[in-house]
C-alpha cells in the first residue's frame, strides 16, 4: 500500500515531481517531526543529484577567485555550524579597490540548497565584473520560520560591517533570489524600506541593515495569497506558529512601497509559479514602481522553473545577461 504525496510548489529541477512512499512512512506527515525531515531528505537528495548532472564541470571557474566559509553569525550549536557560513567570489584580476556586490540568496523552498550548489551561478555572476556573496541559511524542517530570515538579515548586517575588509561598495548593493530565495530577497527588501513591516520582527528591529539598490527576483514564490495547507509551507512554518507570525510571511506583498528597490522581476511562462510572478508585478505597478517584468521560455517549454541556472540554455543565459544589464545599468 502506498500514499501518494502531491507537492503543491514545484520548487527547483523536479517541479511536477510525485512522490510515492509507504504509507506507514507518511502516516502524520503534517505534524511529525521525523516524517518531515525523511520526506525533506529524499527530495534534498534527487533534487542534489539532478542539479548536479546540470552542473558537472561547471564547479570551478578560471576567472574567477574565492573567499570561502567565512563565518556571518556565530552558530548557537556545534549541529548549526554548517548553516551560517558564507563565500565571496571576485573578478580574477582581484585589485585593492572595491567592488559592486550581488547577494545571491539561493532558493530550494526553504528546505533544500546551499552555496557549493548554486557556486556555478555565483561563479558566473562574480566573471561579469561584480564581488558575488554566496550563503547558507539554516534550513526547514530543522530550522523553522523566522530562521531563513533572520539568517537572511544576519548576513547582511555582517556584509554592513565587514564590507571594506572585503573589498564590497555598498553603494552598489544588488540581490538576487530565485524561488523561495526570491520570496527572501523581497521580504528582506520589504523589510528594511517599510518600518511598519519591520517592526513585526522585534528581535530584528535594530540591527544595521544595507538596502540594496537594485533587485533580481527570479521565478519566486511570494505567497500573494498564502496557504498554511501546503506540505513545504507546513514544513517551514512552525506547528504552532501564532496569527502575527503567519502574517509576516504570508502579507509580505502587503507592505510593498514606492521604497522598494527598483528590480527586475523574472518568470517563466512554462512554470506553476507564473501567477505569484505576475501578482508581485501588478502590486508593483500599482504602486508606479521603477521595475522590468519579464516572461520567459514562450518558444522553450523545457524552461520552466528556475531555468536561469542552467549556465548551458541558450534562453538562461540571456536571462542572466538581461539581469547584469539591468544591475550595471
Amino acid at each position: 500500500m502506498y500514499h501518494i504525496l502531491r507537492l503543491a510548489f514545484p520548487w527547483e529541477i523536479c517541479y511536477n515531481e510525485i512522490i510515492i512512499w509507504n504509507e506507514m512512512e507518511c502516516a502524520g506527515m503534517e505534524s511529525n517531526f521525523e516524517t518531515q525531515l525523511q520526506a525533506a531528505n529524499a527530495l534534498r537528495a534527487a533534487w542534489a543529484a539532478s542539479d548536479r548532472k546540470r552542473d558537472e564541470g561547471l564547479m570551478q571557474r578560471v576567472d574567477v577567485v574565492k573567499l570561502t566559509d567565512l563565518r556571518y553569525q556565530a552558530a548557537s550549536t556545534p549541529e548549526d555550524a554548517i548553516w551560517q557560513l558564507a563565500d565571496v567570489y571576485y573578478p580574477k584580476g582581484h585589485t585593492e579597490g572595491l567592488y559592486p556586490v550581488i547577494v545571491n540568496v539561493h532558493g530550494g523552498g526553504w528546505f533544500y540548497g546551499d552555496k557549493q550548489l548554486y557556486a556555478p551561478y555565483g561563479q558566473y555572476l562574480a566573471a561579469q565584473g561584480f564581488a558575488v556573496v554566496n550563503f547558507n541559511y539554516r534550513l526547514a524542517p530543522e530550522h523553522k520560520y523566522p530562521a531563513a530570515f533572520a539568517d537572511v538579515c544576519a548576513l547582511m548586517e555582517y556584509l554592513a560591517e565587514n564590507a571594506p575588509r572585503l573589498q564590497l561598495d555598498l553603494s552598489r548593493l544588488y540581490m538576487v533570489g530565485d524561488s523561495a530565495g526570491a520570496q527572501l530577497t523581497a521580504q528582506y527588501a520589504v523589510f528594511v524600506t517599510n518600518a511598519a513591516y519591520r517592526g513585526l520582527f522585534t528581535t530584528l528591529c535594530n540591527g544595521n541593515y544595507p538596502v540594496p539598490s537594485k533587485l533580481a527576483l527570479n521565478c519566486g514564490a511570494y505567497h500573494a495569497k498564502g496557504d498554511r495547507t501546503d506540505e513545504i509551507v507546513s514544513w517551514y512554518l512552525p506547528d504552532d506558529a501564532d496569527d502575527a507570525l503567519v502574517h509576516s510571511l504570508f502579507a509580505v506583498l502587503d507592505y510593498l512601497t514606492p521604497q522598494f528597490p527598483q528590480c527586475f522581476v523574472m518568470a517563466s511562462v512554462n512554470d506553476n509559479l507564473l501567477t505569484e510572478s505576475r501578482i508581485l508585478h501588478q502590486r508593483l505597478s500599482a504602486l508606479q514602481h521603477t521595475h522590468i517584468y519579464r516572461e520567459y521560455g514562450q518558444d522553450n517549454p523545457e524552461n520552466g522553473h528556475v531555468f536561469h541556472l542552467n549556465l548551458r540554455s541558450d534562453e538562461g543565459l540571456q536571462c542572466n545577461a538581461d539581469e547584469v544589464a539591468f544591475f550595471k545599468g
